[in-house]
């Protein structure tokens, strides 16, 4: 009986262990979640500034063109350019780490579940060993009463001893 109860505080030890995966698992899925959201966030808001630095810059050649331009105008829209451009590679970089805590999340995700896929397969082999446990001990008890009921017919069919 013992085992039995070992048994069972095991089996419920492993579904307490395969829950925590399974809550875990979702969390991982909701931060990647919010990850993709992030990085697709980036890498428009990225492409946006660098759309409208393009258009910008072509804006500023074009008043340029065809006049005499002084110094101080070209330096101030150098300047202008330059700023746009840093902001682009801020922008890009803040892209390309959005898209690498992406990939640490799929990565986290995919550990999480593989996690869970463990702990669920280990707590379906010890329930199936605490049915297995179960079956025979019914079995036993069974056969046990069955022998227990021949002993009984046996002794009222030969009565009491003389």
């Amino acid at each position: 009986m013992t085992a039995d109860i070992t048994l069972e505080r095991l089996a419920v030890l492993r579904r307490r262990g395969e829950q925590q995966a399974l809550e875990a698992l979702l969390r991982e899925v909701g931060l990647l979640r919010q990850a993709e959201q992030q990085a697709e966030e980036a890498a428009r808001s990225a492409q946006r500034r660098a759309d409208e630095a393009r258009a910008r810059e072509r804006e500023l050649i074009r008043s340029l063109a065809g006049r005499a331009v002084s110094q101080a105008a070209i330096i101030r829209i150098q300047t202008e350019l330059d700023r746009a451009a840093l902001e682009t590679v801020r922008l890009r970089a803040a892209a390309a780490r959005a898209q690498a805590d992406l990939l640490t999340r799929q990565s986290a995700r995919a550990e999480a579940a593989a996690n869970f896929r463990l702990r669920q397969r280990a707590a379906a082999r010890l329930d199936l060993l605490c049915k297995e446990a179960s079956a025979r001990r019914s079995r036993w008890d069974a056969a046990l009463h069955e022998t227990e009921d021949e002993d009984r017919s046996a002794a009222i069919m030969t009565g009491p001893p003389p």
